[in-house]
């Protein structure tokens, strides 16, 4: 192919930048957006596709002349970002268009010099032999120590073998292509960089400083939207030592301040990502922002000090986003507009949360087990639960929240009672803080994503019920949980309440019998204000009430029956809530803001949501696979709030009158008339704030369950049992209560969450 000139060149890669963003385009649509004729786009998609670069789609339909619609090739090509440590190594592999498409994580790596190469050609290999027969178009390999331009480690402090090892010279002549090398620091900041851009809190010229902290200051910079590397290569090698400690511990971060601030009032950068490289400090970046309060003059500018968002994958997005560049440049004769950031980064995000890939590992980081630092996705009612994780000795703390609710700020204040949790608009954003796991109490309609995104990015989750509105949801869930082996929880609370954990005792002690019946009656009395003024009363984000309210009752009824529901029938309506012409937009406040004792009789309730299409009264009837029928039955406008359950067996029955602490369970084992004292009363203690004191132990079992694999009472099987019968009823109801079968699971799912999600 002949060279390209430069002026054209630059149109050429305007082209392919606006194709890149649009991933198909007409003729005319790339026209408005690279303002250039259309003969121009014409002959330069020609000379794209004679490159293989882009391919037609063929004609859009429409009246008249239809108009050929373009994209980028998948088969273009791939590029291949490699971060090898001082004991392991993360490659990835992404096509043209960024789409990360193979990773592969390597721990225990060898320091002998020879075995190290040979690792690292092996793993490349390996990448190019699954993605053949697309050609690979560059290599970046990002390493610890400092790189010249040709690629040749000049010094390196973790693996003394490599000094003045021509490490790119080496690689180019085994593999028989260009290699490039970076030093681990700038291809993290270039890392961190590149996924600023693709959010657009960065624009594609600006500056940010990445500093790595461990027992010394390591720096990486880009300004003006290149790295700088210095005359030297070594521009990142600060070279002050903060302790000599093996690691870092609270307290040990003034020096690691007095530095940023005095790096950052000469750059002046757009921002400053700090991170540590032997994990979560507790508090490290409260920590920073306190001395820099005290060493900075106040009229200083207020430094912008985020986390990384991409953890461990840091330095391999940045090896990854330098060779698309490398590619692009070689391929088109000119860079890019667009920072080319890489896509489907789950991929890497779920093998760093498996394995660890930090520059050095300490023996002190694995003594004293750093935090896990917990995500939250939503704000809203429910979110309170997360301030439970960082009760004394949970060893846990919230470190960020992702919500793109215009108030998400001030209702992390609200909600969770501090002010330092970084805010995310996005759960790729969360995921990339680098949090350990997560707690899903966002709207019901958005469980299913969000959760599938974070068991894919390796993050475990705590999923506040119900699982999902949709039963092909809700096993898509499961079947996420299970192929990615990472952990899920789902929050039924009421399975810790000792009004349930007694009736239960009392079964399993033989009281009743052999289970044969279950009631419950569930007097909603909160429900005008807990469901008809947002979102819940929309069939479009909840489905119904009765799966939401019944989701609880009937997991409860369940656990008790050591059954589960295959085939219901239901009928209900909306009788009362409509009838109330007073409605108002919700959308800017939370439940507790509206809600009012006051609020009675339920006709004198006052903006209810716009739409109301739930029904506010309604009753199932189920049979369980052991044989054991089931009924159910709730009422939004009854002036009491609490259930009932009554369990009827072979030889008594039991039956709680109030639901917490206060109430009591009476058991019933011989034959008479009207008895109200029965044979035997069990108080019901705790939970004296009705279930919500069980999420103090729905929490204190998930973390012992993703730090150490304790078995659960929860059960995401039984979470998907009561979501499944409870859509199944609804369908049900609005059918002519026509009799609906709940749809079965693959046996090999079923037997993984069955063995506590141990495959």
């Amino acid at each position: 192919m002949p060279p390209v000139v430069a002026g054209r060149a630059e149109r050429l890669a305007s082209v392919y930048d606006a194709l890149l963003a649009t991933p198909s385009a007409t003729v005319s649509s790339l026209m408005k957006v690279t303002q250039l004729s259309r003969p121009t786009v014409t002959g330069l998609l020609e000379v794209l596709r004679d490159q293989g670069l882009v391919h037609s789609l063929g004609a859009e339909g429409g009246v008249g002349r239809p108009a050929e619609v373009w994209a980028t090739a998948p088969s273009a090509g791939v590029v291949i970002g490699v971060d090898l440590l001082h004991s392991s190594l993360l490659a990835a592999t992404a096509q043209l268009d960024g789409t990360v498409t193979g990773v592969d994580l390597r721990q225990d790596v060898s320091l002998d010099a020879r075995q190290r190469l040979d690792l690292l050609i092996e793993v490349i290999n390996q990448q190019i032999a699954r993605h053949q027969p697309s050609p690979v178009h560059a290599i970046v390999i990002s390493t610890t120590g400092t790189v010249d331009p040709e690629g040749c480690i000049k010094r390196s402090d973790a693996v003394q073998e490599w000094e003045s090892f021509p490490l790119g010279a080496r690689l180019t002549e085994r593999l028989g292509l260009p290699v490039r090398v970076e030093n681990d620091v700038n291809a993290a900041a270039f890392g961190e960089f590149a996924i600023r851009c693709s959010d657009h809190s960065l624009t594609s010229s600006a500056d940010l400083l990445f500093i790595g902290l461990s027992r010394g200051i390591v720096t990486g910079l880009v300004l003006g939207g290149q790295l700088h590397r210095g005359s030297h290569h070594d521009a990142g090698e600060v070279g002050l030592v903060i302790t000599e400690d093996e690691t870092l511990f609270p307290g040990q971060l003034r020096r690691a301040a007095e530095t940023i601030g005095a790096v950052s009032a000469v750059l002046d950068p757009a921002t400053i990502v700090v991170a540590l490289t032997h994990g979560e400090i507790p508090g490290a970046l409260d920590e920073i922002r306190t001395h820099l309060a005290t060493l900075r003059s106040s009229s200083a500018a207020a430094l912008n000090l985020e986390v990384p968002r991409l953890g461990q994958a840091s330095a391999t997005v940045g090896a990854l986003t330098l060779a698309l560049q490398d590619a692009r440049q070689k391929l088109l004769g000119h860079l890019t507009a667009r920072i080319p950031c890489p896509s489907n980064l789950t991929l890497l995000t779920h093998v760093t949360a498996k394995g660890s890939h930090v520059p050095m590992p300490s023996s002190a980081t694995t003594q004293h087990r750093p935090e896990l630092r917990i995500g939250v996705v939503g704000v809203g009612a429910r979110s309170d639960i997360a301030k439970h994780f960082e009760l004394p000795g949970r060893n846990c703390r919230i470190t960020a929240v992702a919500d793109p609710h215009p108030n998400a700020s001030q209702r992390i204040l609200d909600r969770l009672g501090r002010d330092d949790i970084a805010l995310t608009r996005s759960v790729t954003e969360l995921i990339g803080t680098g949090i350990d796991a997560a707690l899903v109490t966002s709207p019901d309609d958005t469980h299913a994503t969000v959760t599938c995104e974070l068991l894919r990015a390796g993050v475990p989750v705590y999923l506040e019920k119900p699982m999902a509105i949709h039963t092909a949801d809700a096993i898509e869930i499961l079947t996420t949980a299970h192929e990615t082996g990472t952990k899920l929880y789902v929050g039924h609370n009421m399975r810790h309440m000792n009004v349930v954990r007694s009736m239960r005792d009392l079964i399993r002690k033989g009281e009743i019998g052999e289970v044969k019946a279950i009631w419950c009656r569930h007097f909603v009395g909160h429900g005008g204000d807990y469901y008809f003024k947002d979102w819940h009363a929309t069939r479009e984000h909840g489905t119904g009430l009765l799966l939401q309210k019944a989701a609880h009752d009937l997991d409860v009824m369940h656990w008790l029956a050591d059954s589960h529901t295959t085939r219901v029938t239901a009928m209900g309506g909306l009788t009362l809530y409509d009838r109330v012409t007073d409605r108002r937009d919700h959308s800017d406040q939370l439940m507790w803001e509206w809600f009012s004792m006051d609020n009675w009789p339920p006709l004198s309730q006052q903006g209810l949501n716009p739409v109301i299409d739930v029904e506010d009264l309604s009753m199932m009837l189920m049979q369980m696979e052991s044989g054991v029928f089931a009924s159910y039955q709730q009422c939004h406008y009854t002036p009491d709030y609490w259930r009932n359950y009554t369990v009827i067996g072979t030889e008594g029955r039991i039956e709680n009158f109030g639901d917490y602490e206060g109430g009591h369970i009476k058991l019933w084992r011989h034959r008479s008339d009207y008895d109200p004292d029965g044979d035997a009363t069990y108080p019901i203690t705790g939970d004296a704030g009705g279930h919500g004191d069980a999420d103090v132990l729905t929490t204190g079992e998930f973390i012992d369950f993703v730090t150490d694999g304790t078995p659960t009472d929860t059960s995401p099987l039984g979470a998907y049992h009561a979501v499944a019968a409870a859509i199944a009823a609804t369908d049900s109801l609005r059918d002519g209560s026509t009799p609906r079968d709940v749809p079965t699971l693959d046996p090999e799912v079923v037997q993984y969450f069955e063995n506590n999600q141990v495959k």
